[in-house]
């Protein structure tokens, strides 16, 4: 086998990857051999089922080993055991976050005394402490002690390729610089036969419309990531869409993307297709993706009847229900939009996921209180259409426009992005303690809220 695509565990992800799938298939397209472990979702359930499964929870999260050494060891070596059993001449490491880093380290040591001839290449989101930052640190770590061959930064599908036809001098191969894919038509469809689809709780078929944001919110590190906004058409999507029913028999899809209706056009027609085949089909098509707020006028009432028939669950980018502080990150929408949301997802039944982001640089301690206020006013929505409420802490991300602003927002930064004070002196303990009390809240009204970054546990953890 020419190259074997495995995920590195560490992600406590319960939904298929697509990575895997869409590198399999652009190497397949070029002629060479390629294979797929989701090594992540095999250890998730490992895990899941162990005596020790907080402890060794804790190991990924904090990289705290304490009493789990040999288990943790034992993971390591069943994961290099079902590489090896592959044996590839190359092998592609996923890694997804940050919390991929450590657990990778010790499989890249492991694999380099088991299986020195391998070739070993990393690539994801992962290979850097945060997306949008210049420097490949980690990645650099990893080639200058001899534990990887080398890494692809950013887009991988066409350097992937290129590293396979023996062209190291490709545009992100070794290098903090790539090219962002311009045409995401071209490529194709992923390929998801290696995959054990059992094996996954929250079972869909992973799905890619769009690369970017067509916002410009000052605290994300996306755009800083992915400078243009690029978006597939609706032919190319709903065909691959068939594709993947025909192949597995999967009717749900997660659209993994920074925003499904960037591109109000092509999302129109993509309801229109979808509808059309749920009106044709007894297992219907169901999709769920991010979602921005926009007005009544851009999102009227015959919309919303279009994203019911067609299946979606909606994740919205609230952020902040402080419409002064929402705006002036960069959200230009009002309260009023929103209620017109939570409205009509009601009266249509589309669920709904709010992602909300908790003590803002510029919120006050006013603001905290309206945010409780906000929730308690709007107790109607629970369940129907609110499913669920994410709750992230404030972070300050490294190479945004936010991390830019710091010294006008009189920002000084702590260890990590979730550490720092403004000039309103709210501190990291008092935000914390916000952030909970606002879960309790939510919790209680049957919202079900989430914590939506583990770097607030580790806030919590250095304030208590």
């Amino acid at each position: 086998m020419d190259i074997l695509f495995c995920t590195v565990p560490g992600t406590f992800s319960s939904r298929p990857p697509l990575s895997l799938a869409v590198l399999k298939a652009c190497a397949q397209q070029a002629g060479f051999t390629a294979s797929t472990i989701d090594l992540n979702i095999e250890i998730v359930n490992q895990i899941t089922h162990n005596p020790h499964s907080k402890e060794l929870e804790l190991f990924f999260k904090q990289q705290v080993i304490g009493n789990v050494g040999d288990a943790v060891a034992d993971l390591v070596e069943y994961c290099v055991d079902r590489i090896v059993a592959a044996n590839p001449r190359i092998l592609g490491l996923s890694l997804l976050t940050q919390e991929n880093q450590f657990f990778a380290t010790w499989l890249c040591y492991h694999l380099r005394f088991r299986t020195p001839n391998i070739r070993i290449v990393i690539g994801g989101s992962g290979i850097k402490t945060f997306i949008a930052q210049p420097t490949v640190d980690f990645a650099e770590f990893l080639k200058s002690n001899c534990l990887i061959d080398d890494y692809i930064n950013g887009d991988g599908e066409y350097s992937v390729v290129e590293y396979l036809r023996n062209n190291h001098s490709a545009p992100g191969i070794n290098t903090s610089n790539w090219q962002q894919i311009d045409d995401l038509n071209q490529l194709p469809f992923p390929d998801f036969d290696d995959y054990n689809w059992s094996q996954y709780s929250d079972l869909g078929v992973p799905i890619c419309d769009s690369r970017g944001c067509v916002r410009t919110c000052e605290f994300c590190d996306v755009i800083e990531h992915w400078t243009r906004y690029k978006y597939r058409s609706a032919d190319s999507i709903f065909s691959e869409m068939l594709h993947q029913i025909q192949r597995h028999g999967i009717t749900k899809f997660l659209f993994y993307n920074s925003l499904t209706n960037g591109n109000m056009k092509e999302f129109n027609r993509l309801l229109d297709k979808i509808i059309e085949y749920n009106q044709t089909h007894a297992d219907p098509i169901f999709w769920d993706g991010y979602f921005i707020v926009r007005s009544a006028k851009q999102h009227p009432e015959s919309f919303w009847k279009k994203i019911s028939l067609s299946g979606g669950f909606l994740q919205l980018g609230i952020e902040s229900v402080v419409e002064k502080v929402r705006i002036s990150l960069g959200k230009n929408f009002t309260n009023e939009d929103i209620d017109y949301h939570l409205l009509m997802a009601k009266k249509y039944h589309v669920p709904l996921m709010l992602l909300m982001i908790v003590g803002y640089p510029t919120e006050s301690r006013e603001d905290f209180e309206f945010t409780k206020q906000w929730f308690l006013d709007r107790e109607e929505y629970a369940r129907v259409p609110i499913k669920n409420v994410v709750l992230s802490l404030a972070a300050i991300l490294p190479n945004t426009q936010l991390d830019r602003r710091k010294q006008q927002y009189g920002i000084i930064q702590g260890e990590i992005p979730t550490i720092w004070i403004a000039q309103q002196s709210i501190g990291t303990a008092e935000r914390v303690a916000h952030h909970d009390s606002l879960a309790r809240l939510i919790l209680a009204m049957g919202m079900g809220a989430n914590i939506g970054n583990n770097s607030v546990e580790v806030a919590r953890k250095e304030t208590a």
